[in-house]
């Protein structure tokens, strides 16, 4: 579930790099929690849960064509 949340928020964000500075960690971290090869820590999902909560309805709108992508 966090992983499936991280993904939305990534879709959100539009970039790891922009998800990153959204979760303030780095690009590298992002990319170990997207792949699976760490899990992804309580307070960062938190901050997840925000960065999705924030998002504008046209973020959301985009979000669904990036996930399309994401997904392949």
């Amino acid at each position: 579930m966090y992983r499936d949340t991280l993904f939305y928020a990534l879709a959100l964000a539009g970039s790891e790099r922009e998800l990153a500075r959204q979760l303030r960690v780095t690009v590298a971290q992002v990319k170990k929690w997207l792949s699976g090869a760490d899990d992804v820590p309580e307070r960062v999902f938190q901050k997840t849960i925000d960065v999705i909560t924030a998002s504008s309805p046209q973020a959301i709108g985009r979000s669904r064509e990036r996930l399309q992508r994401i997904a392949r």
